[in-house]
């Protein structure tokens, strides 16, 4: 990484951890840039020529949590509902306070869109390894699991994600193998 790419590296970082803290202060739709720019100590120019706007800040972070959790996890030679549980509730639980933040501030919508198109990147990924006949079966499928996850994670965020990553994720599996099962007879 160069001086420029690790200075801009460094404005990202200092964007998005002004953005959390603002968010903890005051109701999101009240945040404009000029504050998020002087927490940040960049110039609004600086954040301009990064995002467009303060949504885009968000947007930007959970992309760059879906690389992170790409490359944490291997393609999949077959779906193992428990192995994915243990992994996806174990990535999604480091960013808890971030999750839980975004929640009391009343962007659970915005929240489940990050978290669905970030799973999905990550699903397709995850599959793209395996023999398929028809690119249009991977979709559908990748978008039931995606939703599915997705809607868990959110349930899990709404609970307080009282339940340890580890617990909340071997419950979930079980519950899905339960009614998998029932449906497969």
């Amino acid at each position: 990484m160069n001086g420029h790419q690790k200075q801009k590296e460094q404005s990202r970082m200092m964007i998005e951890d002004a953005l959390f803290l603002i968010m903890e202060e005051k109701p999101y739709a009240q945040i404009t840039v000029s504050e998020i720019a002087k927490r940040a100590d960049v110039s609004r120019r600086t954040f301009y020529r990064m995002y467009h706007e303060k949504d885009e800040v968000l947007h930007c972070y959970f992309e760059r949590l879906c690389r992170e959790y790409r490359g944490q996890n291997a393609a999949l030679e077959h779906y193992d509902i428990r192995r994915i549980a243990q992994e996806y509730f174990t990535f999604w639980g480091r960013y808890r306070d971030t999750l839980l933040l975004m929640h009391r501030c009343g962007l659970d919508q915005m929240l489940y869109f990050e978290l669905s198109r970030a799973s999905g990147a990550v699903v397709k990924a995850r599959i793209s390894g395996r023999v398929r006949e028809n690119d249009r079966e991977t979709e559908y499928f990748a978008e039931y699991s995606t939703g599915g996850f997705s809607l868990l994670l959110q349930r899990w965020i709404a609970e307080g994600m009282e339940k340890p990553a580890e617990q909340y994720a071997q419950a979930v599996s079980q519950a899905l193998l339960k009614f998998i099962g029932t449906a497969t007879k």
